[in-house]
């Protein structure tokens, strides 16, 4: 099976339903836009109930509106907890997955030469396909051809192995490069199952619509009790955008302003390579 196959039957990643700088605009821009729209709408069935001379502390709406706002609250409360317990399992599967390549890596020196920089050369070039970039993860094309190169750079690491650990070495020395190679593999495939945990978009859909609508009975109630459209509506509508905005930067990997942080990957790819550089002198 090839790389490209291998990589297609992993469908757990799905797709952005928009980069995270329109999703961030749209959210700013459509939620103080839901509120103004609703306050219309209640600026016409205020003036009609004028007419019918309905009070206006008689308008209806405030146990729908309550019951709307804590639905909100707690769709919020769940979305932004789930994101950020993702998030830190990323993260967390990057770092576990950067200690095991360089585990590997350093209990490849009980080996004997030319195994010993065939293997290390080998987990180096492994560890370098293992930092993606935003572009990678963009569409569903990107993040096979990310996986491609991965799992080519895979399948060359144990048959080096198997090669290096040959001949006279002991079978201590076997076990214990073997255990950590395969470390090594077990923790691609844990980031992997890591980077496919998010909120799943139908859910985010959800979220959104509940907001839009949400604001939007919010302007209208303020319009029906007779009162203008002040800087406190169009405040809770911003506070609510930059809520949504934070819970979706956190269900992405790699897009927005809290991208999984790859430093300890790049000082484990920076230590093997100066080892190799030493090692060849």
């Amino acid at each position: 099976m090839s790389g490209t196959e291998t990589a297609d039957l992993l469908v757990g990643f799905t797709e952005p339903l928009l980069p995270f700088s329109y999703l961030a605009v749209l959210t700013l821009v459509v939620l103080p836009v839901a509120a103004f729209l609703g306050f219309r709408v209640g600026q016409i069935a205020y003036r009609r109930r004028q007419n019918n001379h309905v009070q206006p502390e008689q308008a209806p709406g405030a146990t729908s509106l309550g019951a709307m706002l804590a639905l909100l609250g707690l769709l919020l409360g769940f979305a932004f907890s789930s994101a950020l317990g993702w998030r830190e399992e990323r993260q967390g599967a990057m770092v576990r997955e950067a200690a095991a390549i360089s585990t590997a890596f350093l209990t490849a020196n009980l080996v004997d030469d030319p195994g010993r920089t065939d293997l290390q050369s080998q987990i180096l070039a492994y560890a370098q396909t293992r930092i993606a970039s935003p572009a990678d993860i963009r569409t569903r094309t990107a993040w096979n051809a990310f996986l491609e190169r991965t799992f080519e750079a895979q399948t060359k690491i144990w048959p080096t192995t198997m090669q290096a650990i040959g001949g006279s070495t002991s079978d201590p020395i076997r076990a214990a490069v073997a255990r950590s190679v395969t470390d090594m593999l077990d923790a691609h495939t844990l980031r992997l199952a890591a980077a496919a945990e998010q909120i799943p978009p139908p859910a985010k859909l959800m979220i959104f619509l509940a907001s839009v609508v949400a604001i939007f009975v919010v302007g209208n109630r303020t319009a029906l009790q007779g009162k203008a459209l002040t800087w406190h509506v169009l405040a809770f509508a911003g506070l609510l955008s930059v809520v949504m905005i934070v819970i979706f930067d956190l269900d992405r990997a790699l897009e927005g302003s809290m991208r999984v942080n790859p430093d300890t990957m790049l000082a484990t790819i920076r230590e093997m390579e100066t080892a190799l550089e030493n090692a060849a002198e």
